[in-house]
């Protein structure tokens, strides 16, 4: 077996790979919405409509990712873990505005500017920031939103417990 097949059979890497392909579809429906609303309906706020995209793709992603990445994993009812998820991405959303305008300014020279950057250089400051983010977002909603909590052993221990 070639060490890539071996790489992708891990459990963890798969669930990264379904994590990233949720994760793109939430990036989609990220991107899409806020071109909807700052390009197209020439909204002049794009913190506000940043906003309101992330929220529908959050709930998409947590959806998704509770149905198919994480199934079965975690504990808590599904507000709590929805709850668990959605700051995480809050921490995920400040990291994406924060590098997605660090980036505007390295391209364009400008930092917070109100004037629209071209499409081609908004996508690639935003795609950078996406990047960055998903190893974050990954990592802290399998160890923290979806982990699995440790059954706590009975006590008094029972006797079977001591003569194993």
């Amino acid at each position: 077996m070639s060490s890539l097949q071996s790489l992708i059979q891990r459990p963890g890497m798969r669930q990264f790979v379904k994590f990233v392909i949720i994760g793109f579809s939430s990036a989609l429906i990220d991107l899409g919405i806020t071109w909807l609303i700052y390009y197209k309906l020439d909204f002049r706020h794009l913190t506000i409509a940043k906003t309101i995209s992330f929220v529908i793709a959050v709930t998409n992603g947590f959806i998704w990712n509770s149905l198919w990445t994480f199934r079965g994993m975690g504990s808590g009812r599904r507000h709590e873990q929805y709850a668990k998820f959605f700051m995480v991405n809050i921490v995920g959303y400040v990291l994406n505005l924060t590098i997605t305008n660090l980036a505007l300014l390295a391209l364009t020279g400008r930092f917070l500017s109100h004037e629209k950057p071209p499409v081609p250089i908004w996508l690639a400051a935003t795609c950078t920031a996406i990047i960055c983010v998903s190893v974050w977002n990954f990592g802290a909603n399998k160890l923290w939103t979806f982990r699995h909590k440790p059954v706590p052993a009975p006590w008094p221990p029972s006797l079977d417990d001591a003569a194993g």
